[in-house]
């Protein structure tokens, strides 16, 4: 098959170009993607995380931020220099910052991965149209000939015209194995991002305990002009008004209306 696949180069057919003008872009995709990502955004994550939790732990803003610089410009060490910068600058916008820039940051580790699934699709089906053709021209060609001859080309020109499907089949598959290693190596990435993430934002920008106002019950309620007793009466004997005993007088003024009444 090997030898029919070179057969089919020689014959100047263009489609063949084609499929391997795809599997070229597609392997340019597949350096390109592993180089970002096992060198660009590729580091040693569970040192980052403890040298960062010790040195925002202890306060050290400027250490911390030399060694984000240190570790790298992009990625996880530029939005944990940002987020530091945030925290310098005004708090309360540092869970602002870090989700600004990790919406900007996730879809740059899966850039152009997806195209090659779309470019193993495409060389299948441009090998399966070259086939058809192929096929389509051998029913030409025996058009005409004996029974004899018809067979012996017919078969020929069969062979033939399944060697472009094998070509796409054979850069799909090549395609497809490098596209499983990367999304595992995204996948992987995405993750001891997010897990950094949330350790810097635990230490920056901690979750706010709820505050809930005490509520005004009926054995104290304070007055504009003084404290009040649990009667409601504040301390020169007058009632203080929104008491416990003004709302149940007001609840008792306004009986609900029945059914005959309001008919």
């Amino acid at each position: 098959m090997i030898q029919e696949m070179f057969e089919l180069f020689r014959s100047r057919e263009p489609i063949p170009y084609i499929i391997l003008a795809i599997f070229a872009v597609g392997w340019v995709i597949v350096f390109e993607r592993f180089i970002v990502l096992q060198l660009t955004y590729r580091l040693n994550f569970s040192k980052f995380n403890s040298t960062i939790r010790r040195m925002l732990s202890a306060g050290d803003l400027d250490r911390a931020r030399q060694y984000c610089a240190a570790s790298g410009n992009t990625g996880l060490p530029m939005i944990t220099a940002k987020a530091i910068e945030a925290y310098e600058n005004e708090n309360f916008r540092v869970r602002m910052v870090v989700s600004e820039e990790t919406l900007s940051f996730m879809p740059r580790i899966r850039r152009r991965i997806s195209q090659l699934p779309n470019l193993a699709a495409v060389a299948v089906l441009l090998g399966a149209l070259a086939a058809v053709n192929g096929v389509w021209q051998s029913f030409q060609m025996v058009d005409g000939l004996e029974l004899g001859l018809k067979s012996f080309a017919f078969s020929r020109g069969l062979s033939q015209a399944l060697t472009p499907i094998a070509l796409g089949l054979a850069a799909s598959v090549f395609l497809m194995i490098p596209y499983g290693v990367l999304d595992a190596m995204a996948s992987r990435l995405e993750g001891e991002v997010e897990h950094s993430l949330t350790v810097i934002l635990n230490l920056l920008a901690p979750e706010m305990q709820p505050v809930f106002a005490q509520p005004v019950g009926a054995s104290q309620v304070v007055a504009s002009d003084g404290h009040s007793d649990s009667d409601g009466h504040d301390d020169d004997g007058h009632g203080v008004k929104g008491g416990y005993q003004d709302v149940a007088s007001a609840e008792r003024s306004d009986p609900v209306p029945d059914e005959e009444e309001i008919i």
